[in-house]
């Protein structure tokens, strides 16, 4: 008999819920004392950047890891599960030395990489943050590997909170190095990263007393394996191949407008790119704990217990991703006023055409999860490919006259070609038509939909407020209240949803009872 997780979700749920409000609270509170130098802000957006391809230093055997460890967690097989990571380590360790190397080597002359720097000062700063991100960059193998070990188990809240208390240091750090003319974003970016890898020492030793991971059999492992990779490298070159094609599509945008427009274009550009990226944190976090359940359904071989669960996600995350989106659509003028404040208002249509990239969310996600735990890499290489080619196209062609504007309109574009392609791809797997699908989970939203353009449509002339915190808080609780009386329509509307939460709750309050099953 599987596990029940529902307590494991909640938990997970919870910590990443306070993680997110960290996180405001870091965007909140750092970026505009970062913005208030437009030329310094886009250089560290730029070199931000940099540290995303970190990430993606796996080249795609971090995925693959990641679900065949999964199975063998739930097979109950450690050790197992623990070459697998290590294997997933080293492969990650070759890659970080390089971009190490190739890091330190851009330091050297920072207008390789950004255009328009004149200043020496400017390029001194460059030349630190890029030096310090070299520095650091190994500890991405700590974190990698502590998500997997986390991850498989359905306990990242372990994890959260660790990072959490890191957060709240980084964030409280800004008033020290930011304070009226002290603008110290070097020594604000290396502590940042220090405390980064205490946290996740933390993790790793917390990892080692709580689950008895074995870090002998973990080091041992620790090097190249011709059998695991065997195992992993068909779904790790089809994750690689994915992977490449999402850092054409998602993470080449701060490199082209600084060597194409210049630094004060990437702040600009920047700020709805911060929003994005928030949204997808936290629809991340939304969608994260499902991944590893995928994988167990597939290593129980239950694929209608895997579309019942498909369903239930479809019907849960649909209020809680397009509603907030809806709501910040509305009000992005007032939000990047208070944010940011006035000098940075081209960016509101930028911002408005970014977030709308995660609309489709609730098909999308639980679709490339089905994929890829399904190991359906025909289909994921279509729709990858699609991403960045429809992407440059259109911005090749248009920014000669649509400028930033061509960035962020073509990513909406290209994201919603790849979207239907998720849309079929779920209907199919549920065994419904297009319009049972539109009937059942999409069409109870068409009331709370009118509400809430009807209110934010009149309320948003109300809110064209200075920035300030104040004013923030402000426009923030009023799209937070316009979401939750649309959810609260949407269950009164949706009798599937409104079943799925009574299911819920009483699967939380049996667990609370009687523990875990």
């Amino acid at each position: 008999m599987q596990k029940s997780y529902t307590s494991n979700y909640l938990k997970i749920y919870l910590w990443q819920g306070i993680s997110i409000i960290m996180n405001l609270l870091s965007m909140f509170i750092v970026i505009p004392r970062l913005a208030g130098n437009p030329t310094i802000y886009g250089i560290y957006v730029v070199c931000i950047s940099a540290n995303i391809f970190l990430t993606y230093a796996d080249i795609g055997f971090a995925s693959a890891g990641y679900k065949y460890a999964s199975e063998s967690f739930a097979q109950k097989n450690l050790g197992e599960e623990i070459r697998i990571v290590a294997f997933v380590g080293f492969v990650l360790l070759l890659f970080v030395m390089l971009f190490a190397l190739g890091i330190s080597t851009i330091a050297l002359s920072p207008n390789l990489l950004i255009k328009n720097i004149r200043s020496a000062t400017d390029i001194t700063i460059a030349s630190r943050l890029l030096f310090i991100l070299a520095f650091f960059s190994p500890v991405i193998i700590f974190q990698r590997v502590l998500e997997i070990i986390y991850g498989i188990r359905m306990e990242q809240f372990v994890l959260q909170r660790i990072m959490i208390g890191a957060s709240i240091l980084k964030i409280l750090s800004v008033f020290y190095f930011f304070q009226n003319v002290h603008y110290e974003i070097v020594g604000y970016f290396l502590f940042c990263q220090t405390v980064n890898a205490a946290a996740l020492l933390s993790c790793a030793i917390i990892a080692k007393v709580r689950y008895q991971y074995n870090y002998l059999i973990f080091f041992k492992a620790f090097k190249f394996s011709k059998l695991m990779f065997n195992k992993t490298k068909a779904l790790a070159f089809g994750s690689l191949f994915l992977t490449v094609t999402w850092i054409a599509y998602y993470e080449l945008d701060s490199f082209a407008i600084a060597k194409l427009l210049g630094p004060e274009h990437v702040a600009i550009y920047a700020v709805g790119f911060t929003i994005l990226t928030y949204l997808r944190t936290f629809y991340g976090v939304l969608f994260s704990p499902f991944f590893a359940r995928f994988n167990h359904f597939v290593g129980f071989n239950d694929i209608e217990g895997l579309k019942r669960l498909y369903l239930r996600i479809n019907f849960l995350t649909l209020p809680l991703v397009v509603f907030p989106i809806i709501s910040l659509f509305m009000l992005m003028e007032p939000f990047v006023n208070s944010w940011v404040g006035s000098y940075y208002k081209k960016s509101v249509p930028i911002a408005q055409l970014l977030i709308f990239c995660f609309i489709y969310g609730f098909i999308t996600y639980p679709a490339s999860f089905l994929l890829i735990a399904q190991e359906r890499m025909k289909i994921l290489y279509i729709t990858s490919a699609s991403l960045p080619i429809i992407y440059w196209t259109g911005i090749i062609l248009t920014i000669s006259f649509m400028g930033l504007t061509s960035f962020a309109l073509f990513k909406f574009i290209a994201i919603s070609i790849s979207a239907g392609i998720s849309f079929i791809i779920t209907i199919k797997f549920l065994g419904f038509t297009s319009r049972q699908f539109v009937k059942q989970v999409l069409s109870p939203i068409t009331i709370p939909l009118i509400f809430l353009f009807g209110t934010l449509l009149h309320i948003r002339d109300f809110l064209q407020l200075e920035k300030g915190i104040t004013n923030l808080l402000i426009v923030i609780s009023t799209c937070a209240a316009a979401s939750v009386l649309a959810l609260f329509f949407y269950y009164l509307f949706s009798r599937q949803f409104r079943g799925y939460i009574q299911i819920l709750i009483k699967g939380v309050l049996t667990q609370r009872k009687y523990g875990n099953i």
